[in-house]
């Protein structure tokens, strides 16, 4: 699972993935979305004052936490659905609700 931080710059290391670009008073892009970080970015980066980042990372989910999370969800939706009929554009409604709500806790 991808999970998003805002990371002081002292504790960013090379290799991490930029989830927000990186700009400058003036608004122009120092770093881009999806950059992996370098030694040498991170010096730039301190020599212009930039005291985070935003940061994507991947983290191993727990099956149990997953499926507990699922759960929760499932029940939400079967009361917000539960007088929408059986039809299938309302499953498919249901089904695409559920994936995403899985995707962003």
């Amino acid at each position: 699972m991808k999970v998003l931080e805002v990371l002081a710059l002292e504790v960013v290391k090379p290799g991490m993935k930029i989830a927000a670009a990186v700009v400058d008073e003036g608004g122009r892009v120092l770093v881009p979305v999806g950059a992996e970080v370098t030694e040498l970015m991170l010096a730039g980066l301190a020599r212009r004052d930039i005291a985070s980042l935003k940061i994507e990372q991947e983290v191993e989910e727990d099956p149990a936490a997953h499926a507990a999370h699922r759960a929760v969800i499932t029940t939400r939706l079967d009361r917000l659905f539960r007088q929408a009929g059986d039809a299938l554009a309302t499953r498919t409604l249901y089904q695409a609700v559920l994936a995403h709500r899985m995707e962003h806790p």
